[in-house]
């Protein structure tokens, strides 16, 4: 899978390179025109994720004089990289990457993400096959195999991991366990049969739900996405980022008409943000025993 999604990410990536080699590209202030690169974690395949975001980049667009460009990595620690080094200027960041990254380089939040409920919160979902009547609860996840997302993800890791120790499940419960990367990757492992069930962030999941997956349990809410700028980025450039996306409405015709094609997270409106919300994720974090930043895991018992 590795080999499939390489491709895509540097062909996106030489025609970003393309654009931003364009004379002011990189001036200190914002004259008309110029590209301010946004970032965003593949958390399904790079081109879906194209797809499904570069419209809603260009709805930003046509409502300021500057350019939105896509910016698509693998890695979530790649997006901390690249907010450090200053070759992303705005990034759609989950709770704990958030904290990394403002950790390494200096952020503006410019708004939250709300969710389907009209909060800023999403929850993380155990899923398991339509199939499998021997799965009802938690505690049957016992002697299972079980896929996560990335060591690094906020959904489909860390607030899975704690809501699962909660109710008597740890990784040693498990008959194997693996990071997987990607919310995508994990469905579609479920769904081949090649792990008893999975954890993935809510949006994500609603694609599978009825199609072959059904839900097992859900996390209570917990805050979701954020959009932050590198403090570089133009104070006029950032306002106005805002004051354009608090200004979406789900409900109005443009928008719904619009919104049809952007990604599930995207949806449904944003809000501001109170950033000390997402420092539950360094206690969840110390409960769990866990590093700020976690390395791949996967164990199978002999």
């Amino acid at each position: 899978m590795g080999h499939m999604l390489t491709t895509p990410l540097v062909v996106l990536s030489l025609c970003l390179a393309l654009c931003l080699s364009a004379p002011g590209a990189l001036a200190d202030d914002s004259p008309p025109g110029r590209v301010f690169r946004f970032g965003v974690i593949t958390l399904n395949h790079p081109l879906v994720i194209y797809q499904q975001y570069q419209p809603f980049l260009d709805y930003l667009s046509e409502r300021q004089p500057w350019r939105f460009e896509l910016v698509l990595e693998q890695r979530y620690s790649a997006i901390v990289d690249r907010l450090q080094a200053g070759t992303l200027d705005i990034a759609l960041l989950a709770g704990r990457t958030f904290l990394q990254a403002r950790e390494r380089t200096p952020l503006e939040p410019i708004c939250a993400v709300t969710g389907v409920d009209g909060t800023p919160t999403i929850r993380s979902l155990i899923v398991v096959r339509d199939d499998r009547e021997d799965i009802r609860t938690v505690a049957d996840l016992a002697d299972k195999r079980f896929a996560f997302g990335s060591p690094d993800s906020t959904a489909s890791y860390l607030i899975p991991l704690d809501y699962l120790k909660q109710h008597g499940i740890t990784l040693g419960s498990f008959s194997r366990w693996n990071n997987l990367g990607t919310h995508d990757a994990v469905a579609r492992a479920v769904l081949r049969g090649e792990y008893d069930a999975g954890a993935v962030g809510e949006p994500m999941a609603m694609r599978y739900l009825g199609s072959g997956l059904r839900m097992l349990a859900a996390t209570p809410p917990f805050p979701g996405f954020i959009i932050v700028a590198r403090a570089a980025v133009p104070e006029p450039v950032r306002e106005a980022l805002r004051k354009t996306l608090l200004a979406i409405d789900p409900a109005s015709p443009e928008v719904a008409a619009r919104s049809t094609g952007w990604n599930e997270v995207l949806r449904h409106g944003f809000v501001t943000v109170d950033t000390s919300v997402y420092e539950a994720f360094r206690a969840m974090e110390t409960r769990l025993g866990l590093p700020s930043q976690e390395q791949p895991g996967t164990e199978e018992k002999p």
